[in-house]
């Protein structure tokens, strides 16, 4: 019958000010809540190559938030500092049980783990534009991937073709 029943301290979507939500998440600890901010690692082209960029929030100007005691109040969440508000549907806030919390959670580990065993952005199968060096403009498939070269299959001469070339000459196409 439990089972069934809501969890004691469920998780409030929290609103946050725009580009704010690291600010949010240290005022909300300090108030002694329990925060939970899903960040993902993306890639970034630079001038060497490409490189790792620094984490970003899955969900943009949201995050997730409970009470850190059995008394605490939801009440001064909207007034802390890069906060908007919790998101409500009429007049009751938006909740998530602990399960899809916990699954949200493993996405964004899952995602980090992915990020660190990847050499490049590029996986076979990825459809890809040259984008610097002598066959700049050329588009192709991925069908290998080394530590510093691509493997790149061109459609050259009426006929496929796999070139070899520098990561940091290609773009996701």
């Amino acid at each position: 019958m439990s089972a069934n029943l809501p969890s004691a301290k469920p998780w409030y979507v929290c609103l946050c000010k725009p580009r704010r939500e690291a600010l949010a998440v240290r005022k909300l600890e300090e108030q002694g809540y329990e925060v939970f901010l899903p960040m993902l690692t993306q890639w970034q082209k630079a001038r060497s190559g490409w490189i790792r960029k620094k984490p970003q929030v899955m969900f943009p100007r949201y995050g997730f938030v409970r009470c850190g005691r059995p008394e605490q109040s939801i009440a001064p969440i909207r007034s802390t500092p890069g906060v908007s508000g919790l998101v409500r549907f009429g007049a009751f806030p938006a909740t998530l049980d602990d399960a899809t919390l916990a699954a949200i959670r493993a996405l964004a580990e899952s995602q980090a783990r992915a990020m660190d065993e990847e050499r490049t952005p590029f996986q076979a199968g990825d459809s890809v534009e040259i984008a610097a060096g002598p066959l700049k403009g050329l588009s192709g498939i991925v069908s290998a991937v080394a530590d510093e070269r691509v493997s790149v299959m061109l459609s050259l001469l009426g006929r496929e073709q796999p070139v070899a070339v520098p990561a940091a000459h290609l773009t996701l196409a």
